[in-house]
């Protein structure tokens, strides 16, 4: 999100032909985070609430780690004040605005402040939320970061009015809600498919190391990492083989790690960066369409190929290489 978010938020920041010169005055608090006794070269911690998590403080957060100084800060979600109290900087929870001491809630019934109340010239008159805050402290600063200027340059004061807070939350909300929609009509939907599949995998290889999602592919990767741990008896899947949107096979290593550009098991060496007939001819399964050059996946036109490009690579892995050592004598 925080790219995505970066990228729409330069994009739409264009310069007002009026300037506005005058801004809030902004002290020590907008400096970088204090000094702990933790000992050196420990990341800074911002702490927010647990617990259901909001656009507000996702925003306040994302905003502070395009900071310098908080780009490897710990995120720390608790209710706990001992804890809370531990952290460089608080948001969206704590119960006091008190930016010398870098801690930015706005719950308590005290708070009543705008953007105008704050930065007097400024017209908004909205109470202002811990991402706005945050915006406000840290606005001047974070455009003159991602601009490559000073914080003085005409150009900062101008983005930093024409971006509006209002804005970015929208563009903020948008990002969330199309992930919502991620989650909800695609992830969620896929663990009964991986659930089903692996119920099924031994109908589809007597291993039971190759699954497949009879619907087509879908978001697998970490519901067959969470699932395939209570299987009985254990085993590590390998494969999962699925149709593309043209209607084609696929058969797709499962990586080591759910992030990890590293396969359990890869397709054979020899297959890979070959295509068409000369993959028919290395492989001796006809009817293959590629292998990428990684050995992470490959192609076939039939769901008969595509389980017999797995299987032939289960069985390269289980039998033993000839030894080139003399035989003893």
């Amino acid at each position: 999100m925080g790219r995505r978010f970066l990228h729409c938020f330069l994009t739409l920041l264009l310069p007002r032909s009026t300037l506005q010169t005058r801004r809030c005055m902004l002290s020590p608090e907008s400096g970088p985070p204090p000094k702990r006794s933790r000992g050196d070269m420990v990341p800074p911690r911002i702490g927010t609430h647990n617990g259901t998590f909001h656009c507000d403080e996702a925003l306040a957060c994302a905003l502070l780690r395009l900071l310098p100084e908080y780009r490897d800060a710990e995120i720390v979600r608790t209710r706990d004040p001992e804890k809370l109290a531990s952290c460089d900087i608080v948001v969206d929870v704590g119960g006091e605005y008190d930016p010398q001491r870098h801690r930015y809630d706005h719950h308590q019934r005290s708070f009543t402040d705008t953007m105008s109340s704050l930065c007097p010239g400024k017209p908004w008159k909205t109470k202002l939320s811990s991402a706005g805050l945050i915006y406000l402290h840290f606005g001047h600063k974070l455009l003159a970061q991602l601009l490559g200027t000073s914080e003085e340059d005409s150009m900062v004061e101008t983005l930093y009015d024409k971006a509006g807070f209002r804005r970015a939350m929208d563009l903020v909300r948008e990002e969330f809600l199309q992930r919502l929609d991620f989650y909800q009509h695609s992830w969620l939907p896929a663990r009964a498919l991986v659930e089903e599949a692996l119920a099924r995998r031994f109908q589809v290889d007597p291993s039971g190391k190759i699954v497949e999602l009879a619907k087509g592919g879908c978001p697998w990767k970490e519901h067959l990492y969470h699932l395939e741990s209570g299987l009985s008896p254990p085993v590590a899947i390998m494969f999962v083989i699925f149709t593309d949107q043209a209607g084609q096979w696929r058969v797709q290593c499962v990586p080591k790690e759910p992030h990890s550009f590293q396969n359990r098991l890869p397709l054979p060496e020899p297959w890979r960066g070959l295509r068409d007939e000369a993959l028919d001819e290395v492989s001796g399964i006809p009817g293959c369409i590629f292998v990428h050059a990684s050995g992470f996946i490959g192609g076939h036109h039939t769901r008969e190929g595509a389980l017999s490009m797995a299987r032939a690579t289960l069985a390269q892995h289980l039998t033993p290489m000839p030894s080139s050592d003399p035989p003893v004598q």
